[in-house]
């Protein structure tokens, strides 16, 4: 018979190359203090991800030559409690160089369960198609995205999918019906914004390069999951290193137990 085993997952985009070395030194507080048992990143860089490895020395990476593991997204876990099964990258129509459902399949230590822990970073809504067409990218994908975690997932095995997700309904309605859950609904929590992290002292005004008008804040990071999983809490992560934020998402870190 297993125990039951309780662990964190954390989800964070790291903002790819803006302004990295202003923001080294908060990325590094972060993962030095608070480092979670499982870690899923966007725009991640060949930079952010030596840094994370130094910051977490106890934990393990995705290792392989594709680039989008360092370009895109990475997966790790603490050594201790996870080891590595196998891992992949799919191709679900995201319209990013070498962006992918990027997956690892891990078994708990001393045990034979195993759980599938995956990432992707949604179309941002500026990208060159949606722009051009006018048609939502992220709901399509959001259909790939289940489809593949599917066909990849074992029977009874528990699935999480951590994100950014660029959206706000139609993508998310499509993974929500596809019997996940994010770990803020399943405690009958709504989930506070993650994006965009303020005051962000980057920025001289509060438009983007794509429209003057302020990005309002919205929750687009998310722990979904599925299968036989006990979600225990729930955070987004409000940190800062004297003021700097590490990014300009703020990490969502949700506590799982699978039960015994």
């Amino acid at each position: 018979m297993t125990a039951p085993f309780t662990f964190i997952a954390q989800t964070h985009n790291l903002w790819g190359d803006h302004h990295a070395a202003e923001r080294e030194d908060a990325m590094r507080a972060l993962y030095e203090r608070r480092a979670p048992d499982l870690l899923a990143t966007q725009e991640t860089r060949g930079w952010s991800r030596d840094l994370l490895d130094a910051a977490m020395p106890g934990h393990r990476r995705v290792q392989d030559d594709f680039p989008g593991w360092e370009r895109q997204s990475n997966l790790w876990w603490d050594g201790a409690l996870f080891s590595e099964v196998e891992h992949g990258a799919e191709d679900v129509g995201i319209h990013d160089a070498d962006a992918r459902l990027f997956w690892v399949r891990l078994r708990v230590t001393g045990e034979d369960r195993t759980i599938l822990w995956t990432t992707a970073h949604l179309s941002y809504s500026g990208n060159a198609v949606e722009v051009e067409t006018g048609v939502n990218q992220r709901t399509p994908q959001a259909r790939r995205v289940v489809e593949e975690l599917a066909r990849l997932a074992h029977p009874d095995e528990p699935v999480f999918f951590a994100s950014d997700t660029n959206a706000i309904a139609t993508a998310i309605w499509v993974i929500g019906t596809a019997g996940y859950l994010d770990s803020f609904s399943a405690l009958n929590r709504q989930a506070p914004p993650t994006h965009p992290v303020v005051p962000n002292p980057f920025r001289d005004v509060v438009g983007t390069p794509k429209s003057p008008i302020a990005s309002p804040h919205k929750t687009i990071d998310y722990i979904f999951f599925r299968g036989p999983v006990r979600p225990r809490s729930a955070e987004v992560v409000e940190f800062f290193d004297r003021g700097i934020s590490p990014s300009d998402h703020h990490p969502v870190a949700s506590t799982f137990t699978l039960p015994g």
